[in-house]
């Protein structure tokens, strides 16, 4: 009886630093080193990332909305 083949682990791909491109270094990853990660930091803290949110709707448009389920749940 034939012997199943092991599965070879997929080959790892090798990250580069989001600051300046270096492959990276295990205790840092994703980044090379501490210094850029501290850097990527300072821009998360000076908010030079962000992200997109949604905006909250109005408050009367709530209420209409809760008056609308009201009336379709017949909690009145």
């Amino acid at each position: 009886m034939p012997q199943p083949k092991k599965a070879t682990p997929p080959e790892k791909t090798k990250l580069t630093c989001p600051i300046c491109k270096a492959q990276s270094v295990k205790p840092h990853s994703p980044f090379c080193s501490r210094r850029c990660a501290q850097i990527d930091l300072g821009h998360w803290l000076n908010e030079d990332y962000t992200i997109p949110a949604v905006e909250a709707m109005e408050d009367a448009d709530l209420d209409t909305l809760l008056e609308n389920i009201d009336k379709d749940t017949g909690l009145n």
